[in-house]
Formats: structure tokens, sequence, C-alpha cells
């Protein structure tokens, strides 16, 4: 009766006119709005008659969420721990053994937070978008360099940075949270800007003459300094960022910071060494892959030349 009172009962759909219209039948909101009110709703009994709701009911205040949360159309309540630093780990398996000795009551049990699914998604998307930035990069300098094995020493610098976010972190006791995440896809667009820069200028030499060896050891010596300064104002940059700890809201940047100042500094000290060694191994590859093209094409092109009826003749006698 309170439910059809308060909310109301769906009746059937009127339809007038091609229009479907739906009706809903429930007090008038003048006649429930207070407490009052509600205890005088009359109920019907099975006698024909009719009471009012006070005389088989108690009110009784009592505290009670503000609001009411649903998953998979169930009415769940979440329980947050501030965990000790440090100590996470083990709190989380006193809990889980806690989880098996309390007696529940029936219809109630005991659920994965729905923030651990958000995290799960969160990760595959961040992997997602890690792939595809690497993919795009790939693409765009194979078509600005006009070939697809010089890009290839490049894109390895992207694993020297993910070392030093690893070191980074551990050095400093930190874990890698959702804004390191962003700060690893940040990054690999970040740290291939070395590669690029060095790459660039030595085709640029090679295509004025220059041998390949003397131009990959003229470019690390002349691109030496504008790659450091590049690298130092974004790693100086994310110093204060880093320190600042977290804000109001509780949120910190520290991973973020962490992330970009330790992939930064190893992937352009090691760019120097790294880059230049691949850039010699894949150069010999791809004119390793052309020659054997063109011989194979060479070949084809002489048997479709000498063809099976094809015969030679004698040359005239003078």
């Amino acid at each position: 009766m309170v439910g059809y009172a308060l909310r109301g009962q769906q009746l059937n759909r009127y339809r007038t006119d091609g229009n479907d219209i739906p009706v809903r039948i429930r007090f008038l909101e003048s006649d429930r709005e207070t407490l009052s009110q509600l205890k005088s709703f009359y109920l019907p009994t099975g006698s024909g008659g009719f009471v009012p709701l006070s005389s088989v009911t108690d009110t009784t205040y009592l505290n009670t969420a503000r609001r009411i949360f649903r998953r998979d159309k169930q009415t769940t309540h979440t329980i947050t721990l501030e965990l000790e630093q440090g100590k996470e780990v083990e709190a989380r398996r006193r809990v889980a053994a806690l989880e098996h000795t309390v007696d529940l009551p029936e219809g109630v049990r005991f659920g994965r937070p729905p923030r651990s699914d958000r995290a799960a998604e969160d990760v595959r998307s961040l992997l997602l978008a890690a792939g595809l930035s690497v993919i795009f990069i790939y693409l765009l300098m194979g078509f600005l360099f006009e070939s697809f094995t010089l890009p290839l020493s490049i894109i390895l610098t992207i694993p020297l940075a993910g070392l030093g976010v690893w070191w980074t972190h551990f050095g400093f006791g930190y874990n890698i949270d959702f804004l390191g995440g962003i700060g690893l896809v940040l990054l690999i667009g970040v740290v291939v800007n070395n590669g690029i820069v060095l790459v660039d200028y030595v085709n640029r030499l090679r295509n004025s003459g220059m041998d390949r060896t003397e131009a990959l050891l003229t470019a690390a010596k002349r691109r030496f300094r504008p790659i450091m300064m590049t690298a130092l104002t974004t790693i100086c940059g994310m110093i204060p960022v880093t320190l600042s700890g977290s804000n109001s809201t509780g949120l910190s940047y520290t991973s973020f910071g962490l992330t970009l100042i330790g992939g930064l500094t190893t992937a352009t000290l090691l760019t120097l060494l790294v880059v230049p060694v691949f850039y010699t191994l894949f150069d010999d590859l791809g004119a390793t892959a052309l020659a054997l093209l063109r011989a194979v094409r060479s070949r084809r092109v002489g048997e479709a030349n000498v063809g099976p009826g094809t015969q030679s003749s004698p040359s005239p006698s003078q």
C-alpha cells in the first residue's frame, strides 16, 4: 500500500490519435508529503473494512545510507579501509581470511569491490593505448625516413625507457599507479624524439656523401648537446611535480613524475650508444634484403628471356 501510494502503479497505456501514452496512478503529492499522512493511509482488511497504517505498524527513526547503490541488480555497500603503508599485502591477506570466519545473514555475501574491475579495465585500456602509440609512431617514422627498417632502431629505445621507470620506482619505494601508467604512454612519444633527431641528422650526412660510420660519429657528437638539453628541461620540470606529494583530493603525481624522470634519463643516456649500433645492424639488414630481392628479380627476368623454344643461331661468316 505504501509503495502504491508513493511510487504509484503502472496501468495500461492510453492510445489516442496514434499516440501511445504511459499511465501511472498514485496519491496526490499533497496527500503524501508528511509522516502523519503516511500513518493515516488506509489498508484493506480481509473482512472488507479498512484500518490506518499506524494501527499495524510502528514508527522508528534509524540511521541509514543517503544513497542506495546497486551492482548487477543487487544492493551493495562498499567498505573502505586505509591500509598502513608497507603492509598492504599482509592486510589484504588477513581481510580475505576474515571473510571466511564471518557468518553473514541469509542473502548477504562478500564480493569483489567494483574498483578492482575498473582497475583491470583501466590497465587494459592503457596497454591498448601504448600498443597503438608504438604502431602509429613506427608508421609515421617509416613514411618520413622512407624506410621500414631504420625506425626499428628508434623503437628499441622504448624498452630502455621502461628499464629506467622500473629502477626509479624500485629505488624510491613506489609502485606504478594509474597516473604512472599514463606517464608510460606519454613517455613513448617523448623518448623517440632523441632517436629521431639523431637518425635524421645521420641520413642528412650520408646523403651529402659522408661514410656511414663517420656520419654516425659526427651526428652523435653534434647532437649530444641539444639532446641532453631537451631531456634535462623535461626532467627538471618534473621534479617539482614529483616532490609535491598528494593534493587536497588525495591524488599524487609522484609516480607520474618518477616515470618521466626515470624513463627520460635512461633513454637519453643509452640513445647515443644503442641507436647507432642498431642503426648499423638494420641498415645492413635492409641492404642485404634489397640485394637478395634484386638477385631474385634478375634471375626471374633472365629465365623469362630464355624461353624453352628459344634456339641460338650461329653468327654469319665474313
